[in-house]
């Protein structure tokens, strides 16, 4: 035993060496493991949720959201005021609120940095949240259209001077267009183009985040070819990162390790319970695990090793209390292409609804989640996570589609297809229903999810398919492309309305990789943006939901997404298990070991910080699973295919800040 054991330990010690051996600072106050470094500390530019993970601890926006509720709380504005009809909201500065340098943060900042997030040259990923904001799409395809015109001319008049001709238009263009004001330096004053009542979430995501003006400039210049404005990125790096939040980067070490220490000029200090954080990067899962049982760190923030289900299954037992399965905010799903044809024309059967309906009604999602994917996930039949947003279906009447393999064979059978002596499955002249094509990327366990659809189908409805895996950007080429019968996909909620989600089915939507188009669908989502009344809001929402989910199926939902956190509660206080699952690293605190509460099931403490409401046990309690609602679909007493044994590391979702 101790020679087998021998090789184990060498590595842990390995591993607790490469983290804490070389680090010139002190001890922080608590370090995490992250499975990917930063890619970009521009907020205008995050789309990953690493990135937004040090956004939340070095800026803060207008508003931020409580982490354990999501209730909207005052952030660099102290108080805002909202006109009746929806449209005008004034939010009023804080005076203490402070740079990192010490310049105060300014109205004239955040319209700055909305600016840079508008305009084509940043390549924002989430620019089109700002087209609520009256003005702001125009202004968009204005730039685009300036930019493309630039381009087109001959090279001899694409020069330097007629690009910075072009920026100081643009900026002249954002003036007279986009309806955000600012009166003074403690005002801002932003104007919708129609009432949205989600617009105070959207202000607490990265990308409505202020940067440093100064700063930003000091490495920017205009790129005479293309007209564009050439941000580098030196601003971002420590020493030159000025923030606005409870953090400054005091270094960063790119794809090992990240350093943040308090901002001494933070406006809410009082809510900072951790002076010092450490991120370490360590991509590899099982070494992450590792070294966290090795005492290296004290937070892993994604348990995506293959035996987690034996993990969870230990944790069920009582065996073991640092494993902590948490849902989120989002679903992982297969696009269904609602073309009429498929790529060369051929015709594509799951343009007919009713096909799409058979298909979803004959996959067992109780196999598929607890002998596939194993990771604490509950099945999903909607696509907006059950009780995620407050007032939104609050009766739980949209249940989606059951697990009901007769009844799927009847509406194939409706549609035209019944099955032949041979059990193959046919249309009224003989021809066979085609080959059924899954598009995976590659990796992770896209494709055993797919092996175990095709055997459900061919089992229940008798066809056959085949599982095509392509590298990532193949396969979003692809996706893209609509060159797919069914292809993986997945969403994160970005914000806290269901618009996040049922924006993907309207048509023309940048996100609607399926064609789905209905005139009905659009008109209720229509309908929403221009009610005022809350809850009318909703119910046209409902709608929309339940026909997607209950009628058109332009997607096949199967789970909703779960990460599983390794940390032991008795010694880390502060994390939230939100389905948002937004973390305040500066809400997160270490306890002493020798003081921690024995009893492993205790609560993190809610930190009592400016404008933080009390804590309440049902948000913060790591006892047990988040409850996440119960399911239509009964499991069969079939025994599951051979194909569904293993589970794979939770995935990058296809969409927001995966």
């Amino acid at each position: 035993m101790l020679r087998l054991l021998a090789p184990i330990l060498l590595l842990a010690g390995a591993v607790a060496l490469a983290i804490i051996g070389d680090r010139p600072q002190p001890p922080a106050s608590y370090t995490f493991l992250s499975s990917a470094d930063a890619f970009t500390l521009d907020p205008q530019r995050m789309s990953y949720d690493q990135d937004m993970r040090i956004a939340h601890a070095i800026y803060d926006g207008l508003v931020r959201w409580d982490p354990y509720t999501f209730d909207i709380i005052p952030g660099v504005a102290e108080r805002w005021d909202v006109s009746p009809d929806g449209l005008v909201y004034t939010f009023h500065l804080r005076d203490n609120a402070r740079w990192s340098n010490g310049d105060p943060v300014t109205a004239q900042d955040f319209r700055y940095s909305w600016r840079r997030a508008l305009m084509p040259d940043t390549a924002a990923n989430y620019t089109s949240l700002f087209f609520v904001i009256d003005g702001a799409r125009e202004f968009f395809d204005w730039r685009s259209q300036q930019l493309a015109e630039h381009a087109a001319r001959p090279a001899a008049e694409r020069t330097r001077a007629a690009a910075q001709r072009l920026r100081l238009d643009a900026e002249e263009r954002f003036r007279e267009t986009v309806a955000i004001d600012t009166p003074d330096a403690r005002t801002l004053t932003v104007t919708l183009s129609r009432p949205a009542a989600y617009f105070l979430d959207l202000c607490a995501f990265p990308i409505f985040f202020a940067v440093h003006r100064e700063s930003v400039e000091a490495w920017a210049d205009v790129d005479p070819v293309t007209g564009r404005i050439d941000q580098r990125h030196g601003w971002t790096k420590p020493p030159h990162l000025i923030s606005s939040g409870a953090y400054k980067v005091v270094s960063w070490r790119f794809k090992r390790d990240m350093r943040l220490e308090r901002n001494e000029h933070y406006w809410d200090s009082a809510s900072v319970r951790s002076d010092s954080v450490r991120m370490v990067v360590i991509e590899d899962p099982s070494t992450r695990v590792l070294a966290f049982e090795t005492g290296a760190a004290d937070w892993n923030t994604d348990v995506a090793v293959d035996y987690l289900g034996d993990m969870l299954d230990a944790r069920a037992r009582g065996e073991r209390h640092d494993v902590h399965p948490i849902s989120r905010f989002g679903t992982y799903f297969w696009h269904f292409n609602c073309m009429p044809t498929l790529t060369g024309g051929r015709p594509n059967p799951f343009h007919d609804a009713r096909v799409r309906r058979a298909f979803t009604m004959s996959m067992n999602k109780h196999d598929i989640v607890g002998k596939v994917r194993r990771g604490g996930e509950d099945i999903a039949t909607t696509f907006v996570p059950p009780g995620s947003i407050p007032g939104f279906d609050p009766e739980g009447s949209i249940v989606g589609l059951p697990y009901d393999p007769p009844a799927a064979r009847a509406l194939l059978e409706d549609a035209g297809w019944t099955r032949n002596e041979s059990g193959a499955l046919t249309d009224r002249a003989g021809t066979p229903f085609p080959v059924v094509e899954l598009l995976a990327s590659t990796g992770a366990y896209h494709d055993r999810v797919a092996l175990a659809m095709g055997a459900m189908w061919e089992t229940e409805l008798g066809v056959r398919t085949r599982v095509v895996r392509k590298e990532t950007k193949t396969y979003r080429d692809d996706l893209l492309r609509r060159d797919y019968m069914l292809a993986r996909g997945g969403w994160l909620g970005d914000y806290g309305d269901p618009t996040t989600f049922l924006n993907l089915h309207r048509t023309g939507d940048g996100n609607n990789h399926r064609g789905f188009s209905n005139p009905n669908f659009d008109d209720l989502l229509d309908r929403a943006d221009r009610e005022t009344d809350p809850q009318k809001r909703m119910r046209y929402l409902e709608e929309a939901e339940r026909m997607t989910m209950e009628v058109e199926l332009p997607i096949l939902p199967i789970w909703h997404y779960a990460t599983s956190y390794q940390f032991h509660p008795d010694q880390l206080k502060g994390l939230s298990t939100h389905p948002r699952l937004t973390q305040y690293l500066h809400y997160i605190y270490k306890v002493d070991p020798a003081k921690a509460d024995p009893n492993p099931s205790s609560p993190p403490t809610k930190p009592s910080g400016t404008g933080v409401p009390p804590v309440s046990s049902k948000t913060s309690d790591f006892s047990a699973p988040v409850s996440k609602g119960q399911s239509p679909q009964t499991p069969p007493e079939s025994d599951a295919s051979s194909a569904m044994q293993s589970s794979e590391p939770t995935p990058s979702a296809e969409g927001a800040h995966p």
